[in-house]
């Protein structure tokens, strides 16, 4: 069809990046219809604004709407909340995985940066340790505790340790839960503003990493409240080379 204002339905799918069965779907679905058809061959052909639709309906697919969904949306029948609740736990758990791997490749160790803790709900268990196998084994124990109770918050960090500076070796061990758990040993946690400085190194080592944040606040006249978090990015499940294990190290501001 010799009209400019019109797309051939291989035009619309080379531009998309789709294949013509895709489109063909969508048509089936209800989700759009050829503004034109060829005689008796059937080719169809699309306006600009049809090939807007299909593009949209992509953006929805690669972001995992169904097209049912897309098509609930299109016709203004769909409860909106859940998709954005949806979308918005997907950016969470694309920023944190973003933030790791920029990590990984830039090896910031020697930034120390000033960083605010959003609130989250945490399955917290405290024990009195001291050698680091203890430690990694009481933190897998209640990882699997936790996980096996309430699941996990995939949009928080999985799992981090807290202790004060005046007893190291008492140490509460948590797990990220979904927020609405409830139990004996879950807690709430409020906005928190801190210091952050990434380990890259065995664990044994944490402790250089922890003193240069002390002599940082004491530096910069910034008052700590004593409490610590080792934040595991990357460790044994991912590395057996220590050397490549990634900790954030975090001391809470008062």
């Amino acid at each position: 069809m010799n009209n400019k204002n019109l797309f051939s339905i291989g035009e619309i799918a080379k531009a998309v990046g789709i294949t013509r069965k895709a489109i063909l779907n969508y048509e089936i679905k209800g989700l759009i219809k050829p503004d034109k058809k060829s005689g008796t061959t059937g080719n169809r052909y699309y306006t600009i604004d049809t090939f807007t639709q299909i593009r949209t309906i992509r953006t929805f697919q690669n972001l995992g709407l169904s097209l049912d969904e897309i098509r609930e949306y299109f016709n203004d029948t769909s409860d909106l909340e859940p998709i954005i609740n949806r979308l918005e736990k997907m950016r969470d758990e694309l920023n944190l995985t973003i933030e790791k791997l920029k990590e990984r490749t830039h090896k910031t160790n020697d930034i120390i940066k000033k960083i605010t803790i959003e609130p989250q709900t945490i399955y917290i268990r405290t024990y009195n340790t001291v050698t680091i196998t203890e430690k990694t084994k009481l933190l897998r124990n209640t990882a699997l505790e936790a996980m096996r109770e309430y699941g996990t918050d995939t949009t928080r960090r999985m799992y981090f340790t807290e202790y004060s500076i005046d007893r190291p070796e008492e140490i509460a061990y948590c797990v990220a839960v979904p927020p609405e758990s409830e139990g004996e040993y879950i807690k709430k946690i409020s906005e928190l503003k801190a210091l952050s400085l990434f380990h890259h190194g065995a664990y044994e080592d944490i402790s250089t990493a922890r003193k240069r944040l002390l002599k940082y606040a004491e530096e910069n006249n910034i008052k700590l409240s004593g409490t610590f978090r080792n934040l595991y990015l990357e460790g044994p499940p991912q590395h057996k080379d220590k050397s490549k294990f990634i900790t954030q190290i975090i001391a809470i501001i008062t």
